[in-house]
């Protein structure tokens, strides 16, 4: 194990850091964890590679996928979902796959650019651009972040959400709803 860390740092310089989280996702192997919520009631966490999804969530083209996670709870039967990849592709190339593939799932899809940050914070938390899908009559949200490029081969992280929108507390519902400038 002396070499994981030499190993995992030389990826994340010349590949970028979703590859080597890649890495230790699979030498970590499926896992699951149950927790207790304040009102005594379980959320049950799943965490692996291939969890299933629904055929609305699509994956980009050649990503590889780096983890992929289901939460679920007495407040949130359908569960909060994650799939993180990476890919090389450019933010456009991902954006146009993502906004294309949304709509013909009949979802309206909403541009979030950085969110209100200015392009020197964007950068320094590594986002390159947000979109929110919503399809209302499915009562379905999907949320795409895309982190900017790093690595000497670039590569970015994909990070997509989707869930239930009545299974969202109001306070966080709010807090994804497209600035109006």
């Amino acid at each position: 194990m002396r070499w994981l860390f030499p190993v995992l740092v030389i990826v994340t310089l010349i590949f970028g850091g979703s590859y080597a989280a890649t890495i230790v996702t699979h030498m970590l192997g499926p896992w699951s964890s149950t927790a207790i919520e304040q009102d005594g009631s379980l959320s049950h966490m799943q965490f692996a590679t291939d969890l299933p999804r629904p055929a609305w969530v699509p994956v980009y083209p050649g990503a590889t996928v780096v983890q992929a996670a289901r939460i679920t709870s007495l407040k949130a039967p359908s569960g909060f979902h994650s799939l993180d990849l990476a890919t090389r592709a450019s933010r456009d190339e991902v954006k146009r796959f993502y906004v294309e593939q949304l709509t013909a799932s009949g979802f309206e899809v909403s541009d979030l650019g950085t969110y209100s940050l200015n392009p020197a914070t964007a950068a320094m938390l590594g986002i390159a651009g947000a979109l929110l899908a919503k399809r209302t009559a499915t009562d379905d949200q999907i949320d795409i972040q895309i982190r900017t490029a790093d690595g000497l081969i670039p590569s970015r992280m994909l990070q997509i959400r989707w869930h239930k929108i009545s299974e969202v507390p109001a306070a966080a519902a709010q807090s994804t709803q497209p600035s109006k400038m």
